[in-house]
């Protein structure tokens, strides 16, 4: 039996604009490098959770193939000594990410209204960048102790 065979009770729209708050919320926290890591995890959780709840389709693989090969690439620019490459490609890596969220923000509808859509999207945005953030700055102190 597929999901869309299932009828679902329509969602309480109050808890799921707070869901789209908190997915905010937790995002926000999860910018900070490295000790936002677990708020990260549930923003994009959060995310999928709601995501689900209004019949959204979720297509989160350009985001995360961009990060891992943003991470990939900076670990090869910091293994042959261009530090400033790495941060210029993480940046690069930032702004299509930025565009992903951005085209699926705008073209996929969900079945169900959600006001607080566009804070989940930023949420995640937030998240995802406090995760790049923290994959640089382990790579940079990597790159620092064996170098300095």
């Amino acid at each position: 039996m597929s999901a869309a065979a299932i009828d679902l009770p329509p969602p309480d729209r109050v808890r799921m604009i707070r869901r789209s708050m908190r997915c905010f919320a937790f995002g926000l926290v999860g910018a900070i490098p490295c000790f936002g890591l677990g708020m990260g995890w549930l923003a994009f959780k959060l995310y999928r959770d709601i995501a689900a709840e209004t019949g959204e389709s979720i297509k989160l693989y350009p985001l995360f193939l961009t990060s891992i090969s943003g991470l990939v690439l900076g670990a090869v620019c910091f293994k042959v000594h261009w530090p400033n490459t790495a941060l210029a490609e993480a940046v690069l890596m930032a702004g299509l990410q930025f565009l992903f969220l951005r085209r699926q923000h705008l073209k996929n509808a969900p079945a169900e209204w959600n006001p607080g859509r566009h804070l989940m999207y930023v949420g995640l945005g937030l998240a995802n960048a406090g995760l790049i953030l923290s994959g640089i700055l382990v790579m940079a102190a990597v790159y620092a102790v064996n170098h300095y």
